[in-house]
């Protein structure tokens, strides 16, 4: 399981934003992140963890995105 911390942390390289300055609220496209950076963070996170991640149309902010990565984690425990 990935904490908030961490997943900021992660997400940071991504982004046109400090990994200090970043916050769950965050609108993705407003801190730098497009359809490519999504998909090359997703890969790195399924790396770290080991299980895919699925991401929609749907994710907008950095929250949802987080969603996604914990709802992935849920579902490989089930």
């Amino acid at each position: 399981m990935m904490n908030e911390q961490t997943f900021l942390d992660t997400l940071a390289p991504f982004t046109a934003v400090p990994a200090d300055a970043l916050a769950l609220t965050d609108d993705l496209a407003q801190i730098g992140v497009d359809s490519i950076s999504i998909f090359e963070f997703v890969m790195q996170i399924e790396d770290l963890l080991g299980h895919s991640v699925e991401v929609t149309d749907q994710v907008v902010t950095a929250q949802d995105l987080y969603d996604a990565v914990l709802q992935a984690g849920t579902l490989q425990l089930a």
